[in-house]
C-alpha cells in the first residue's frame, strides 16, 4: 500500500493508505486562516434501490464554536435569508495553525433536492425544502485530494436500512469570472436545466446550467465499454459539434479503473446493475448554473434486440440523449417532426436518427438552434423554432400509456413522426 501525498497546497489536509477499501482514513485538517471562507459543497450518492442521484450544492463556509466546527449554508438566495447549519462536525486535534476535523461524524444528513432542477417543478422562487435523510452506521470509505478538490466517500445505511454510499467533493469556491451565465427567463420555447430562483435586482433570476466554453468539454469513455460499441458511444457525444457547428466536445479514453462519478473525469460509465438506467446528472455551481461535473451512465438492455448495425444505431441515439442532458438540455417531448433527440421515439426512427448520426449528418433543427443559443449567444428565431414541452409541464404528456423511460429509450413509446430530411 502506498501512501498518498499530504495536501499543502489546498485549504484540507489529510492522508490515506490507498487499497480497494480503506483500512484507515485520517481526519481531514482544515487550517485556521481559511475559517471564514468560501467553499462549494458538492454531493452525489449511490444506492442499490435508486442508482444515482446527487444532492443541491451549497456554498459554504466553516465556523468554530468551542470543539465543533460549524458548517454554515453560504448559498441563501436573498440578502435576508439567515444562515443555515448544514453540519456540526467535531474538532479532534488542534495546533496553532490547524483544526483536525472529523467529517464523517459531522456528514450525517444528505438533503434530497437534486442538483439539478426546474421550474416546471420547483417554481420560480426558492422554497427552501429541508427534506433529507439521515445517515446511520456512517464509515469512512476513503479520503483524497484531487488538485484543489477535496473528496471524501462514506458509506452508511438509510433509515429503512439500506446501504448507500455518499461522495463528497469540496473546493474553495472560485467562480470562473469570464463564464457568462444564461438567464432562463421561462421554459415556454426551449428547455435547460436551471439553477435554483436566486434574488437578484429586487427579482428572482434562474441561470441555466450549461458547461464554460473557455476549454473543451470532455467526456471520458469508461474503459468497461466492450469494444465494439466504442465507435458508436463516441458518435454519440460527437454529435453535439453538429449542433454547436463548432468543435466543442470531445471525447478521450478514461484510465483504466476509473468509473462514475470521478472528479476530475466526465465519465460514460457502462452499468451492468438493474438499478441505474440509461441516464445522465450534473453538479454546477448553483449561483452561476457552470456545470462542473457530468456522470453519464448506459444500460446495455435499454438497447433493442438485433444485429450489432442495428445496436450500434440504437446506442448513438442513447447517447446523444444522454450527453444532451449532461450538457444541460431538458426533454423535449413535443409531438410532430422529429426535431430533437432530446425526445423519446418508436424504435423505427430510433434507429434512423442512430444511422443519421453515424453518418456525420447535421444536429436537428432544434439541437441545434437551443444550444447555440445558450451556449454562444446566437440569436434565436423564434418563427423557426420547433415546438417545446417537457416533463412537468401540463399540457406535455409524453407517455400517454406511462411507461418507464427505459422503455422510451427502447422504442417502446413516445413521438412516431419523421425526421427531416438534411
Amino acid at each position: 500500500m502506498r501512501l498518498l501525498r499530504l495536501f499543502t497546497a489546498g485549504f484540507l489536509v489529510a492522508a490515506l493508505w490507498s487499497s480497494p477499501q480503506a483500512v484507515a482514513v485520517q481526519p481531514a485538517t482544515l487550517k485556521k486562516s481559511d475559517l471564514g471562507q468560501r467553499f462549494l459543497l458538492q454531493i452525489s450518492y449511490e444506492q442499490k434501490s435508486i442508482g444515482f442521484n446527487t444532492s443541491r450544492s451549497r456554498i459554504i463556509t466553516f465556523e468554530r464554536e468551542d470543539s465543533v466546527v460549524r458548517m454554515l449554508d453560504m448559498s441563501g438566495t436573498q440578502g435576508s435569508d439567515p444562515t443555515r447549519v448544514l453540519a456540526t462536525i467535531p474538532i479532534s486535534g488542534e495546533t496553532r495553525s490547524t483544526l483536525d476535523i472529523d467529517l464523517n461524524a459531522g456528514f450525517d444528513t444528505v438533503s434530497r433536492e437534486e442538483d439539478r432542477t426546474g421550474e416546471d417543478y420547483y417554481g420560480r422562487i426558492d422554497s427552501h425544502d429541508a427534506n433529507a435523510f439521515r445517515l446511520f452506521e456512517r464509515k469512512p470509505v476513503s479520503l483524497s485530494y484531487h488538485e484543489a478538490t477535496l473528496v471524501f466517500d462514506q458509506e452508511a445505511r438509510t433509515e429503512d436500512g439500506q446501504r448507500i454510499v455518499v461522495h463528497y467533493y469540496l473546493s474553495p469556491y472560485r467562480p470562473r469570472p469570464d463564464f457568462r451565465a444564461f438567464e432562463m427567463k421561462n421554459l415556454r420555447r426551449f428547455g435547460f436545466y436551471e439553477t435554483y430562483p436566486q434574488w437578484r435586482s429586487d427579482r428572482w433570476v434562474l441561470y441555466a446550467m450549461k458547461f464554460d466554453i473557455h476549454e473543451p468539454i470532455v467526456f471520458a469513455l469508461s474503459s468497461a465499454i466492450p469494444e465494439r460499441y466504442r465507435t458508436a458511444v463516441r458518435d454519440g457525444v460527437l454529435y453535439w459539434n453538429q449542433a454547436f457547428g463548432r468543435s466543442l466536445v470531445r471525447v478521450i479514453d478514461a484510465p483504466p479503473g476509473i468509473r462514475a462519478p470521478n472528479p476530475d473525469y466526465n465519465v460514460i460509465q457502462w452499468v451492468t446493475s438493474g438499478a441505474f438506467a440509461s441516464t445522465s446528472y450534473i453538479q454546477s455551481d448553483q449561483l452561476t448554473g457552470q456545470i462542473l461535473h457530468a456522470h453519464v451512465f448506459v444500460l446495455p438492455e435499454t438497447m433493442s434486440d438485433g444485429d450489432l448495425e442495428q445496436q450500434n444505431d440504437h446506442l448513438r441515439y442513447i447517447v446523444a440523449h444522454e450527453i444532451g442532458h449532461a450538457l444541460g438540455l431538458r426533454h423535449n417531448f413535443a409531438l410532430g417532426n422529429a426535431t430533437t433527440v432530446m425526445n423519446y421515439f418508436k424504435l423505427p426512427r430510433i434507429l434512423q436518427i442512430g444511422r443519421h448520426i453515424g453518418a456525420g449528418a447535421p444536429a436537428l433543427p432544434y439541437d441545434r438552434a437551443v444550444v447555440q443559443h445558450v451556449y454562444l449567444g446566437a440569436p434565436l428565431d423564434l418563427d423557426m423554432l420547433p415546438p417545446f414541452c417537457t416533463d412537468s409541464q401540463r399540457v406535455c404528456f409524453p407517455f400517454r400509456s406511462g411507461p418507464k423511460e427505459s422503455d422510451g429509450m427502447r422504442g417502446g413509446a413516445g413521438a412516431d413522426d419523421k425526421i427531416p430530411e438534411n
